[in-house]
């Protein structure tokens, strides 16, 4: 089969096209065909040697994707046919072979059937309605009728996070500095869609959220964002930091966070476990169902053009950047 691996971590171009032998099953894992890949920074992040308990090299990243059961051990719950999407976390496309393969050994666990409807493109991008969802409602805790503000509101785990706030009764105020995105963002239900470049943030932010406060930051940008999203959310207020697309540090005005006693919480979709991903998901669906709206997809690249794939999420897309890896 054929598999995107890098041998020594680096620069994205160390990942290359390359064949190997198809994986043999383990317990409690399930052999999938995948016909997509959906690409994340954190992808990049682990080709690049910056990520935490990552595989040892030669190694296929790769942590979103859809595809079909071919192949299943022991008492499984799934047989072959069965069309099966991957809910992020545990270690696959970490320590685990990824999905940027023709075939990947999953742990049953962490699969889920493709909800009805669906193309595989839109299954393959779970994992940012997942983290959106850890971020709202298992961190945030968010109450219908707050405002939420989300940085960074173009991409996938922006456009999932104003899709499920929304559908959750929250009022948004969406952050991009592309004035199209911003206008797409309003479209999509964000009460206001502002500059993040401009100089005048914090004001403007307050402005579109009048009576209501920011009450939580969706937080997908880090380095100084971070401070702003401190200066701007109401006394109380939680601020989840979910990316660092801005930078990796940020300097923060402690006494800001002490007087307005705010809470700031680093989170990974990592910290699921495989049980309340599962549960998670089956509500996340419920939502998308019920509101009749599907994830956002960017582009489809096919499975030879990974590298453009990855050159085109550097590029800040709107939605999910998606790999087709079956012809």
């Amino acid at each position: 089969m054929r598999a995107w691996r890098f041998h020594e971590p680096g620069n994205i171009a160390n990942l290359v096209l390359e064949e190997v032998e198809k994986p043999q099953l383990k317990p409690g894992e399930a052999l999938v065909q995948l016909e997509c890949a959906a690409l994340n920074p954190a992808d990049r992040y682990l080709v690049q040697g910056q990520y935490p308990r990552a595989g040892a090299p030669p190694f296929t990243p790769g942590r979103d994707g859809a595809g079909v059961v071919v192949e299943v051990g022991l008492d499984s719950r799934f047989k072959p046919g069965d069309k099966v999407c991957l809910l992020g976390g545990g270690l696959t496309g970490v320590s685990l072979p990824g999905t940027l393969a023709e075939y990947a050994p999953i742990p049953e666990a962490w699969l889920a059937p493709v909800p009805d409807g669906w193309t595989f493109e839109q299954a393959a991008a779970t994992l940012t309605s997942l983290t959106a969802w850890r971020a709202l409602v298992v961190c945030g805790k968010l109450q219908s009728g707050e405002t939420v503000l989300i940085t960074g509101a173009s991409g996938g785990v922006g456009t999932a996070a104003l899709f499920l706030a929304k559908a959750l009764g929250a009022r948004i105020v969406a952050l991009s500095r592309s004035e199209e995105k911003r206008e797409r963002l309003i479209a999509m239900g964000a009460a206001a869609a502002i500059d993040s470049g401009s100089p005048t943030l914090e004001k403007e932010v307050r402005a579109a959220a009048g009576d209501r406060p920011v009450s939580l930051v969706v937080e997908n940008l880090g380095g100084p964002y971070l401070e702003k999203a401190v200066r701007i959310v109401a006394p109380e207020g939680k601020i989840i930091v979910v990316g660092l697309l801005a930078g990796l540090t940020a300097t923060v005005t402690i006494g800001l966070l002490i007087h307005k006693n705010i809470q700031i919480e680093g989170m990974s979709v990592n910290n699921f476990k495989a049980e309340e991903a599962q549960e998670a998901w089956k509500q996340i669906v419920v939502l998308y169902a019920e509101n009749h709206h599907r994830p956002p997809i960017s582009k489809v690249f096919p499975f030879e053009q990974v590298q453009e794939a990855f050159a085109h999420l550097l590029s800040g897309p709107m939605g999910k950047v998606v790999v087709r890896c079956k012809e």
